[in-house]
């Protein structure tokens, strides 16, 4: 049996995404009337974490999920209704806070960009209506009725979007704890970042049902409130981490900041949940473009509606691993047989090469480069280029061109240039971009995500080049960490790296030639990494360079003017793809399958593959070059038990 949403677009939607990334002009979160300081400990009392409930557990992956196939298939949602507690709205006025600025956030949102909703006060309300998108604006304090009413909605088969804290407090103020937003909304609160100054960012994972259209890690500033900090969760799906600006993650604290799940209820109908771990009062103060924009692809989720996107990688991955090997030593037989250990997991390595040990390296060189490795400038000395001046700088760069040729290695416009001990600055980049090099390493201050940036070619002639292309460092070194805490380094960076995968960006993985590690340490990171095949794409750093500029030229949409979803591609290239795009489907039911007829043209897509329950990859190999559409529809899931 074929699905398709043609049948139950809904016009509240329209027929076009809204423009997102506009300013925001929602009103500020409950504040304190004027004169009267927020009572302390008013929203959590002190000690709502218990010391044990903040051990980190493992970071959950896209791909993990525990929803059985034994469900009705869900029905048409169109409807969406704002609950303003009356409850909640009490509660609030004890410490003379106004309890309709978060729902006045969301009236602004819903209004801005001509969603049709209904603010609902009332619980006789809420216990009458049917399945819809029910959104919980903070809702602190809520009464048994009210908690009941809740779990009735998502029985019957709707979708709840929840922000921040939400029944942790009863109709007299009386503190319950968390179980109702665990029970009810699928998010185990487990501490916050109160005592967390430097974590006021969260990261968006890539290319899931929530986030799809932010990039992978992309950082999003939190402002810091008191009593109103940031969640720390545990949740079936993470859609986004808590951080600090580098990225660097506690062992010891939960990470989730977005949580999302689709529960079998007892009623055999299934509901979606979303929990955003922050309040209202973020969206004022914080970037709105960002925070608007889950807020958006939330609801779409929630109301089971089909999207769309270019996946970051080629298909079928979902993440992708490169090893950069800082080569200030001799190639020797230390480094050969360390590259056997990354050629067992189908790997292969940038070997970025100070160009003064250049002769003596050569063998070694040639050894590697026979086994499918890639090779790279470090410099022409180990001395850094940032601060010196344009002509030193721009000596030193043709210099090692030169000590590269002299010792028989082919020099090669697409080279990739990392400068010894990150020392670089803008005049290290610009000259790296005037002399024509496909690509180059920086630390993660040139990149808000954890994503490869484009960068325009110079004036002159090497503008007839592709674009350069950044690859940014967001993780932290195996070997400084491990140097610097023995006990917990390994930990702390197998951790990081986890996260890094989760998130589905690029994993930059840079070492030392003869790398001090021990051989176990290797083991413990190879084994993690095996851990990610298949979905990982382990590459040089050339041909992620090569991707991203081939990703750049193919444009993916979705058009419902017609009442039936089409998806439309276009390629810009003049030459076929060298690596396969994929385009991701988020399916409107889980465990869907989906259908594409060509409209107009031969080019059938059937290559497919199932990334979770809500998510499909549609190939895109062997389209050349031009502008192709397809209708969409989508098949039920095949068997229910």
């Amino acid at each position: 049996m074929k699905y398709s949403n043609g049948t139950w677009w809904p016009s509240l939607l329209g027929a076009c995404l809204f423009a997102l990334f506009s300013t925001a002009h929602a009103q500020p979160a409950a504040t304190a009337a004027a004169g009267n300081a927020l009572p302390k400990h008013f929203f959590m009392p002190s000690g709502a974490f218990k010391p044990t409930g903040s051990a980190a557990p493992g970071v959950a992956s896209p791909t993990q999920h525990a929803l059985s196939r034994k469900f009705k298939a869900p029905p048409p949602l169109t409807q969406i209704a704002l609950y303003a507690s009356p409850t909640t709205r009490t509660y609030l006025g004890f410490g003379g806070l106004d309890a309709t600025a978060a729902v006045r956030t969301w009236e602004n949102f819903f209004r801005k960009y001509r969603i049709p909703y209904q603010t609902v006060v009332g619980v006789d309300v809420l216990e009458a209506m049917g399945p819809g998108v029910l959104v919980l604006p903070s809702q602190v304090a809520l009464s048994e009725r009210e908690m009941a009413a809740i779990a009735g909605f998502r029985a019957r088969g709707g979708s709840v979007l929840a922000t921040w804290l939400n029944g942790v407090r009863g109709p007299g103020g009386e503190w319950l704890g968390f179980s109702f937003m665990e029970r009810a909304l699928d998010a185990r609160v487990v501490g916050d970042t109160a005592n967390d100054g430097d974590v006021n960012y969260i990261m968006t994972h890539g290319d899931g049902p929530i986030t799809y259209n932010m990039p992978a890690g992309q950082r999003v500033w939190l402002d810091r409130v008191e009593g109103v900090y940031p969640l720390r969760m545990v949740g079936d799906q993470s859609a986004a981490s808590v951080m600090d600006w580098g990225r660097s993650i506690l062992l010891d604290k939960a990470l989730d900041a977005i949580v999302f799940s689709e529960k079998l209820q007892p009623s055999t109908n299934v509901s979606r949940s979303v929990v955003l771990g922050y309040a209202e009062h973020q969206w004022l103060s914080t970037d709105p473009a960002a925070t608007e924009a889950v807020a958006y692809n939330a609801l779409l989720w929630l109301l089971r509606q089909p999207s769309v996107h270019l996946a970051a990688w080629p298909y079928p991955f979902t993440n992708a691993v490169s090893f950069s090997v800082e080569a200030a030593e001799k190639i020797d037989q230390v480094d050969i047989k360390f590259s056997k250990q990354i050629e067992k997991i189908g790997a292969r390595a940038t070997y970025y090469l100070l160009t003064q040990k250049a002769a003596a390296s050569a063998e070694g060189l040639r050894t590697l480069l026979a086994q499918g490795h890639d090779l790279g400038y470090l410099g022409d000395d180990f001395e850094g280029f940032r601060g010196q001046a344009e002509d030193k700088q721009r000596t030193r760069l043709l210099a090692m061109q030169q000590q590269l040729k002299s010792a028989g290695l082919a020099v090669g416009t697409d080279r990739g240039f990392a400068a010894p001990m990150d020392s670089l600055d803008k005049t290290t980049a610009a000259l790296v971009n005037e002399l024509g090099l496909g690509h180059f390493l920086s630390l993660s201050d040139l990149s808000e995500a954890r994503l490869p940036v484009l960068v325009p070619r110079a004036a002159g002639e090497a503008s007839k080049e592709p674009s350069l292309v950044l690859l940014p460092r967001t993780m932290g070194n195996p070997e400084a960490l491990i140097d610097a805490d023995p006990a917990d380094g390994l930990r702390q960076f197998l951790k990081e790296l986890d996260v890094s995968l989760a998130m589905g960006g690029l994993s930059l993985l840079r070492f030392p030639n003869q790398s001090l590690l021990s051989e176990d340490d290797w083991k413990s990171i190879f084994d993690r990494l095996k851990e990610s095949a298949p979905r990982g794409w382990f590459a040089l750093n050339s041909q992620i360079a090569q991707w991203w500029r081939e990703r750049s030229q193919v444009v993916v949409g979705m058009d419902v003017s017609s009442g039936t979803p089409k998806l439309t591609v276009t390629i810009n290239t003049k030459a076929p793809l060298i690596h396969p795009p994929a385009v991701v489907v988020s399916v409107p039911i889980p465990y869907s399958g989906v259908i594409l007829v060509p409209d107009g043209h031969a080019h059938a897509l059937t290559t497919t593959t199932a990334l979770d329950p809500w998510r499909v990859a549609v190939s895109l190999k062997g389209l050349p070059p031009g502008t192709y559409q397809w209708s969409m529809a989508f098949d039920l899931p095949t068997r229910s038990n």
